[in-house]
């Protein structure tokens, strides 16, 4: 049986055991199936020997049936539950499907006075973990779920990747060491063969995949955060130092983040600011310069600096109003 359909009947098992009374509509609109394949479902859970019967209440399980109970005080509940739920915008991610049926699992197991806390007080909308992603990955949901079953297994996949530089498609076997989680986008990290170095590769640009049967191992001296170290975002490049003068408007608001592990800052006279980034690559830390506009200065590199004069002199000759 296919990990979706195993995964499915578990669902649709936790759920009767939640509410213990649930009509087959709420089951089919909770895992967005037809009822028709909900009802072949119970059969399956039927056959397999679990005690569900139907009544006018819905399918429940028999008392007898017995799921064991964890120590959990409301707080840490709530808090695991308020995680879980705001994965729910990550619709299309293997996480989706395994921390719902983990929420699940949790006020299963939970003793009855604290269930009934749960259930029937709306904790949605508390938290916001800011987990939002930028791509529909339910597209691709079969690519992601391929992804992390290869990277689970440690095994090698064969993928045919859309190059934004060179726009086209091209055929890569990449061992997938670790997936990043970065601006709402995921991304896959791994040794790539054809560049024979380890590289990032955007997931919803895979357009097609295939796990080979060629198992890997992660090298002992890889981490992520050494691999990312100095990137502003997700990409690499050219170890490059960096400095800027803030207005005295928007200088506050600068020293009140740290924005890259590198910065240094240093207040002016003026009230202005200096603020000193040591980057691997100079697109990311680009744009984010653009979007302060009028309010901050680049002092250097001079690479930089040319950079960002033909974007501005672009996008003046856009907006150049007569």
């Amino acid at each position: 049986m296919k990990p979706s359909n195993v995964w499915r009947l578990l669902k649709i098992l936790l759920i009767i055991c939640r509410y213990n009374g649930v009509k087959v509509d709420k089951i089919s609109e909770e895992l967005e199936i037809s009822t028709r394949q909900v009802y072949r479902d119970i059969k399956c859970l039927e056959y397999a020997g679990i005690p569900i019967y139907s009544d006018r209440n819905g399918y429940s399980v028999t008392s007898n049936f017995f799921m064991s109970k964890i120590s959990l005080n409301l707080p840490e509940v709530v808090t695991l539950l308020l995680f879980v739920n705001s994965v729910q915008v990550q619709k299309g991610t293997p996480y989706f499907q395994f921390l719902n049926t983990a929420c699940e699992k949790i006020i299963n197991a939970l003793p009855m006075d604290l269930k009934k806390v749960i259930l029937a007080n709306k904790i949605n909308g508390l938290v916001d973990f800011g987990l939002e992603t930028k791509i529909n990955y339910k597209e691709i949901e079969s690519i992601f779920g391929s992804i992390y079953s290869a990277q689970l297994e440690r095994k090698s996949v064969r993928i045919k990747y859309f190059s934004m530089e060179k726009k086209e498609v091209i055929e890569r076997i990449v061992e997938p060491y670790t997936l990043k989680f970065r601006f709402g986008v995921w991304y896959l990290i791994g040794y790539c063969h054809l560049r024979k170095e380890i590289r990032t590769f955007r997931i919803d640009r895979i357009r097609e995949i295939k796990v080979l049967d060629d198992e890997f191992s992660i090298p002992d001296d890889f981490s992520l955060d050494n691999f990312l170290e100095g990137s502003w975002g997700i990409k690499k490049g050219k170890r490059a130092k960096v400095k800027l003068r803030f207005s005295s408007k928007i200088a506050e608001f600068i020293s009140e983040i740290t924005w890259h592990p590198s910065q240094k800052l240093k207040s002016n006279k003026d009230r202005s600011l200096y603020a000193y980034y040591e980057v691997m690559g100079l697109d990311e830390i680009k744009r984010w310069i653009l979007s302060f506009g009028a309010d901050v200065e680049v002092i250097e590199p001079q690479e930089l600096k040319v950079d960002l004069s033909k974007e501005i002199k672009n996008m003046n000759s856009m907006y150049e109003v007569h």
